[in-house]
């Protein structure tokens, strides 16, 4: 935790649910959300010009979002933690410190015995893009991702699963872990060989422990497209590209960076566009081309950090049947958005519009859905009339 850092009492009120759900309030909301964490994975932060109101109203939301922490850095260099609505993220920054106290005892225990057992895995994600943040509580996570050597994946997950310790650990082996398929490359770092990322890996120190990671390069992409396979569903990982680009090394190598896969590197390009437009990364020591925004992505991504996450598939469509005046907000619900669509139907970044591949996608899985209902019906009668003819 921060030294000095005021904390609010508890009889604070708490946050405000974000109950309307129209497509105007939902937008709102995630640009409330981009601004309030534009610039939060620094040191010193930029100020948050936002009231109490508007903190009020995304409380719960930043928390659903897994950037409470993050919100509660911003808000306390901003002056707002004695002014604002804060209670909700500040305990969500408590939880956080103290996970990530249990995530590092976690790695050095599984690293370790790794090591010992004389395997010598590369930690990527999680806590090696935490340990770049002011606070490890900021950047929180949930388990351990180890890569080793080709071949050793099925023993160093067998040894892991003999340690005790807090968290688990998905252990990845180097043959696999960026497994291409019949259309080219589908892991998030697959076009760069094993052994070149591993001649870029590097060592950093946890307590007397040397724990290898991913090069700067190597990191950046997998960050990149990783979050952009996963449609930004969580603005950390934005947070993240953020904080990588502005603590870039002097040797950082921009042309291996973005050698490999077109797509993946079209999606790279296009997440660093993304981090400055919406969360105010600065892109200075980025190649050209990096600050190329396309407008219905930005939209695509605030519209998903603006409308509370959805548990479970919801109501039927077919419910309007018998309310027909909610057709027009259940079809909003369904439709899919322009980022989902590109990502369900594999397309390329280019254009101005994503309409005409919403409208596919939506026919298609609505079709589907329909075909599905049908042929559980149809099943079901028939399993029906067998059970007439035994009796």
């Amino acid at each position: 935790m921060a030294p000095n850092m005021p904390v609010p009492g508890d009889g604070w009120p708490g946050a405000v649910h974000c109950r309307d759900s129209s497509p105007r309030a939902v937008s709102m909301r995630g640009r409330v959300v981009a601004d309030l964490l534009a610039g939060s994975w620094r040191r010193t932060p930029p100020t948050a010009n936002l009231d109490r109101t508007t903190v009020a109203d995304v409380s719960s939301l930043l928390v659903a979002l897994g950037v409470g922490s993050l919100a509660w850095w911003k808000l306390w260099h901003s002056g707002l933690a004695e002014v604002a609505d804060v209670g909700m993220v500040r305990r969500t920054y408590r939880a956080d410190a103290i996970q990530a106290a249990l995530h590092q005892h976690s790695i050095r225990v599984l690293v370790g015995h790794l090591q010992a057992e004389g395997i010598e895995p590369i930690v990527i994600k999680g806590w090696s893009t935490a340990r770049l943040y002011p606070e490890l509580a900021l950047r929180p996570y949930v388990d351990v991702d180890l890569v080793v050597p080709p071949g050793l994946g099925p023993i160093a997950q067998t040894m892991c699963e003999g340690v005790v310790c807090p968290d688990h650990a998905d252990v990845l082996d180097g043959a696999t872990w960026a497994a291409s398929g019949p259309h080219g490359p589908q892991g998030d770092l697959a076009d760069h060989p094993w052994q070149a990322v591993l001649e870029r890996s590097r060592l950093v120190g946890l307590g007397e422990l040397q724990v290898r990671v991913l090069g700067p390069e190597d990191h950046l992409r997998l960050s990149a497209v990783h979050a952009f396979r996963h449609g930004f569903i969580r603005p950390k990982w934005l947070c993240d590209i953020g904080l990588l680009v502005e603590s870039l090394p002097d040797d950082f190598d921009w042309a291996y960076c973005l050698a490999g896969e077109r797509r993946h590197t079209e999606q790279l390009l296009r997440t660093l566009a993304l981090a400055h437009h919406t969360l105010g990364a600065d892109l200075q020591r980025c190649p050209r081309g990096a600050n190329e925004v396309l407008a219905w992505l930005v939209s695509s991504v605030l519209r998903r950090w603006g409308a509370p996450p959805v548990v479970g598939p919801g109501s039927s469509i077919l419910s309007v049947l018998r309310e027909p005046n909610m057709l027009r907000t259940e079809l909003y619900r369904r439709w899919p958005d322009p980022l989902e669509s590109t990502l369900r139907l594999g397309l390329g970044l280019t254009g101005t519009s994503r309409s005409a591949a919403q409208a596919c996608d939506f026919v298609w899985r609505f079709g589907i859905l329909s075909a599905m209902h049908r042929l559980r019906r149809s099943s079901a009668v028939r399993l029906n009339a067998r059970a007439n003819v035994r009796e």
